[in-house]
């Protein structure tokens, strides 16, 4: 629980306000300070001090010491006046929305300071990008000059080569090699080349498909001998706790994974009050059948009876998606899911929200009015404290409030 720290002492002069409070065991790195131009908090938990001031300041120019349990507020003044009082004199109300406006302003600051940082950091790196770019340009254009240099470098070396080289051979070597080369065993030989047998090689092999089966496993990890029991012991216990619902996919017959005898089976477990066992056998459905509106809708009365009710909301919403178009056929069953929202609603206290779904539950089957109608009289009874509990929930919720580090 904070604590408020009363033990303090101010004094001024003619530009500045010093402020000086005892707090245990305070250090920079354990406190956090926020201020503003008329707004000063201390915060060591579990010690609090804040103020409203009574004339603006320059929070820029002040300062903050340190020094063994004792912290120093050195406030440059905004207005060279003489302060009646440190604290700003007003009703308690006043304060308290001063305090709110100060907050914003500080907040909206922040913010201000954020996305000017942000522009900042995006143009140095724009800027940094532009100067690699120019750098790497240059270093480019270096390397093709040399490249360039080396180039009419060799081709002037092979130019002067070719004009000091002298012929090779003459005309009567050029004759003597010819009748060499196209003598009777040159060419013998060339023909025992040609003829060589090629030596063959082996045929590819035939390929075949391998099909692999995988072990089937009931949980996402790696499966380790160390946990081996302990799973093993932890699969039993569910199902066993499914068989004692009464209901285990595993022990059904082929013709009974079929939607229809799951929804008739959950409606049996509904009447015999074995709420587990028709949350059991609607999920099962839907597994088998998602589009099935029927199923959402059951399953959502199961979850008020077994008090989940987000649960409920939720599959309530999803028959009314799937109960499209609405005609007049399926307008029982929209009814029951309004209705079966505006219930949830109330338990969660927000019956506020829950009286528009009464309505149009009542509106849609007024023959039912015997059952919606006194859940609608309870919601419109409960809506204006569930409404004023949220309310007042929302203006103590301080936990979106800036902390500002001051240096």
């Amino acid at each position: 629980m904070p604590i408020i720290v009363k033990d303090f002492s101010w004094w001024q002069t003619d530009c500045k306000v010093f402020v000086q409070l005892q707090i245990p065991h305070v250090t920079p790195k354990s406190s956090d300070v926020l201020t503003s131009h008329k707004y000063l908090k201390i915060s060591c938990l579990p010690y609090i001090f804040e103020a409203i001031l009574w004339d603006e300041i320059n929070d820029e120019c002040s300062k903050c010491t340190f020094d063994h349990g004792c912290v120093l507020f050195d406030l440059q003044k905004k207005n060279n006046l003489q302060w009646e009082h440190l604290m700003l004199q007003a009703s308690k109300d006043e304060l308290k929305k001063l305090k709110c406006k100060i907050l914003c302003e500080i907040l909206e600051e922040q913010q201000k300071k954020s996305e000017q940082k942000a522009v900042a950091k995006t143009e140095r790196n724009r800027l940094a990008v532009r100067e690699q770019i120019d750098c790497d340009n240059k270093e480019h254009q270096l390397i093709e000059t040399i490249r360039n240099e080396e180039k009419e470098k060799v081709l002037r070396e092979l130019r002067n080569w070719k004009s000091k080289s002298t012929p090779l051979g003459n005309d009567q070597n050029n004759v003597k090699n010819e009748k060499d080369l196209f003598s009777s065993n040159e060419a013998l030989r060339i023909y025992e080349i040609e003829n060589d047998a090629v030596p063959m090689l082996p045929r590819s092999r035939a390929f075949k498909s391998i099909e692999i089966n995988h072990t089937s496993r009931h949980f996402v990890t790696p499966s380790r001998e160390s946990t081996k029991a302990d799973e093993q012991e932890w699969l039993q216990k569910q199902t066993a706790a499914r068989r004692a619902a009464g209901f285990v996919e595993e022990d059904l017959r082929p013709e009974e994974h079929d939607p229809e005898w799951c929804l008739r089976k959950g409606d049996t477990f509904m009447k015999e009050f074995n709420y587990i066992g028709a949350l059991s056998a609607y999920s099962h459905g839907i597994k088998l059948s998602p589009k099935m509106a029927v199923l959402y809708l059951n399953r959502s009365n199961a979850h008020i009876q077994v008090k989940n009710y987000h649960k409920a909301i939720e599959d309530a919403s999803t028959a009314l998606e799937l109960m499209v178009p609405a005609v007049d056929g399926n307008v029982r069953w929209r009814a029951e899911a309004y209705y079966n929202r505006g219930r949830a609603l109330i338990e969660l206290n927000t019956a506020h929200l829950a009286v528009g779904e009464l309505k149009v539950a009542l509106t849609l089957a007024p023959d039912r009015a015997d059952v919606y109608g006194p859940e609608l009289t309870r919601a419109m009874d409960l809506a204006p404290g569930h409404e004023r509990e949220l309310d007042k929930k929302r203006q103590m919720d301080l936990s979106n409030a800036p902390t500002v580090l001051y240096k």
